[in-house]
């Protein structure tokens, strides 16, 4: 399929499959699935395309005429090796996601015809906007909402019926329990600001859990606080204002914590086994989905119920589960399984990168046993960067600079790296982040000077500087300092071809130095870097490399020998900007003087020099 004749921009919050469904509509395509199975979906009523990774995106994104980022942000892939799905730059769970039904608030669908995706999030039964409790019927047949005949969001998908949906009704949830579940859903909200201000509502330790972790406690919480919740009582459509309900005391609990309102108890029923209660919920502070800290604040919770019900002093044995202090131990912490997730990575990665000391580290002893738990600070902070990270290797390709000139320009703090040991022992390169570069190409493009359009292209220009690593800091420091001089070419497409150099300002070029000592080299180069450094191009490398002068080491160069070759060896190019000469005479005024060459890389710098100091030579 080409792309749609009338695609529509994703609105802030939507679901993937609304969108699909208004673009389906607006089209006048006859179902969702059309879309779907051209972007290579084998379509089943079951909307897939808001639950995966899947390589279809791309696909989907071009047909749809949206840029493929944008929608991957409204797409709910699950994290690699775990239960937990993206959500808008966030977290939820993936069990909470239903995906075989289309839910609704009438109210919500008059303000705006398009398919929030909170909407799809069971342990969200109602609308943030409207406070209306959601429902997935239409009113006027009673069908049940999917997505496979969804034309557009507002209408039944049902065409003997094609009801308005927005003219439904819809109970409302009172006015003085929003408060708190306008907390509880911001915890999911589409906007990062939502999700940090809901969370500021909570108190330490609970402020300090992710968003997701947060909703997690409380739904944990939720059957304590009404005894009417019972067996799957989240999906239970009779139980909806229950939910609402507990949900609404949990956000008060949780708001208080560590005090718990004796208010918000129920009385245990006749006939009711608070027992056996608490041994199921022992079982999910155990084992359950959750992480670590949540379960050490719910076993927290457990100790202070059993210490408070009589009925419940006695059974069942709680000391399996962390105790009140290991509990705030871990609280303030992150375990090693919630930072292989956090951060994306595997349990043999971030066990090696442990190993080496990358991170901060403190021992807790949970259930008799030392183990190792994280700052959370530290890895929620390397996880917001990661997305932003840019390596070293990637910015040398995409400017045609050495890879040793990025690493200068980090070194020498023009270029902002990343300092954290865990990139480079990660990557094994040193990295830099997107945002770092964009302000470093800014200060490029605002110092460079419009009215020099002839000039030599810095790449070619940097070639008279020879015998040494060239001093890339130093070259770009004085580029934007007050004496730097320079043009900026749109024809190039990389930066060191762009940046143009007034021929008579390379002389300068060739003496400048490092801004700090000494240039700074890898122990090893790639074979551009090596070949950059001696000034030559790809195929005289690799013949001198040949003759048995440089080492290698793996695919790489040893950089002892390539800068004691740079110190034996002048190119032709150099003595050309040395002389005044286009590399071709500078050629023959070596043949003529008869400079010795070595090994056909080039001519004996020693004896250049000796012969530039006798001033025995005229082109």
């Amino acid at each position: 399929m080409s792309q749609v004749k009338y695609p529509l921009a994703p609105i802030a919050g939507e679901s993937l499959m609304g969108l699909v469904a208004r673009v389906t509509a607006e089209n006048g395509y006859p179902r969702t699935g059309t879309l779907l199975s051209e972007a290579g979906w084998v379509y089943d009523n079951k909307p897939t395309a808001a639950t995966t990774n899947a390589e279809q995106l791309p696909a989907l994104a071009d047909i749809l005429v949206v840029p493929y980022l944008q929608l991957l942000h409204h797409a709910h892939g699950p994290e690699e090796g775990s239960a937990i799905i993206h959500w808008f730059g966030g977290r939820a769970w993936q069990s909470e996601l239903r995906t075989t039904i289309r839910r609704y608030a009438p109210a919500s669908l008059a303000l705006s015809a398009h398919h929030r995706a909170i909407w799809q999030l069971a342990s969200v039964p109602f609308c943030p906007e409207t406070f209306q409790i959601l429902r997935s019927e239409c009113h006027e047949c009673g069908v049940t909402q999917r997505w496979r005949y969804a034309n557009g969001i507002a209408t039944c998908d049902q065409d003997v019926c094609s009801a308005d949906l927005r003219e439904g009704p819809a109970e409302f949830i009172p006015l003085e329990m929003r408060d708190n579940l306008g907390i509880y859903a911001g915890l999911f909200s589409h906007d990062s600001d939502v999700r940090a201000a809901s969370r500021s509502q909570f108190p330490d330790p609970i402020a300090s859990l992710e968003p997701h972790d947060i909703a997690d406690l409380a739904l944990k919480l939720s059957p304590w606080l009404n005894d009417q919740l019972r067996g799957k009582w989240l999906t239970n459509p009779n139980l909806t204002m229950t939910v609402i309900s507990a949900l609404h005391d949990a956000v008060t609990l949780l708001r208080q914590w560590p005090i718990v309102p004796a208010d918000l108890f129920p009385a245990p029923r006749e006939g009711d086994n608070w027992s056996n209660k608490l041994g199921h919920a022992v079982k999910q502070a155990r084992i359950g989905r959750s992480s670590p800290r949540v379960k050490a604040l719910f076993a927290m919770f457990l100790h202070g119920l059993q210490q408070e019900q009589p009925d419940l002093s006695q059974s069942p044995d709680l000391t399996d589960l962390p105790s009140a202090d290991e509990g705030n131990d871990i609280i303030g912490l992150i375990s090693a399984k919630s930072t292989v997730r956090v951060l994306r990575e595997t349990d043999t990665i971030i066990a090696k990168l442990r190993a080496a000391g990358v991170f901060k580290l403190t021992d807790v002893r949970v259930h008799g046993v030392v183990r190792p738990f994280h700052d959370p600070e530290e890895i929620e902070e390397l996880a917001r960067t990661k997305p932003d990270r840019l390596p070293l290797t990637a910015v040398s390709q995409s400017t045609q600079l050495p890879r040793y000139a990025i690493a200068q320009l980090m070194q020498s703090g023009l270029l902002a790296p990343l300092t954290h040991p865990y990139w480079e022992a990660r990557y094994g390169v040193r990295n830099t982040t997107t945002k770092a570069w964009a302000a470093f190409e800014a200060k490029i493009q605002a110092k460079a000077d419009p009215a020099i359009v002839d000039g030599v292209p810095l790449q070619i220009a940097a070639r008279a500087i020879g015998g040494r690593a060239k001093p890339w800091a130093g070259i770009f420091t004085w580029l934007l300092g007050p004496h730097g001089r320079f043009g900026l070419t749109s024809e190039a497409t990389d930066l060191s071809h762009q940046i143009l150099i007034p021929a008579e300002l390379i002389d300068t070029l060739r003496m400048l130095e490092n801004p700090l000592s000494g240039a700074h080299v890898e122990d090893e180069l790639s074979g551009a870097d090596a070949s950059e450094i001696l000034n030559l191009a790809t195929n005289q490398f690799l013949k001198f490399v040949a003759t048995g002068r440089i080492r290698r080491h793996g695919k790489a160069y040893l950089a002892a020998d390539v800068l004691q070759a740079a110190a034996e060896i002048i190119g032709s190019v150099e003595i050309g900007y040395r002389m005044g000469l286009p590399p071709q005479s500078a050629q023959k005024w070596a043949r003529k003087v008869g400079l010795p060459t070595i090994h056909d890389a080039g001519y004996c710098r020693m004896s250049f020099a000796k012969i530039m100091k006798q001033g025995a030579w005229s082109a």
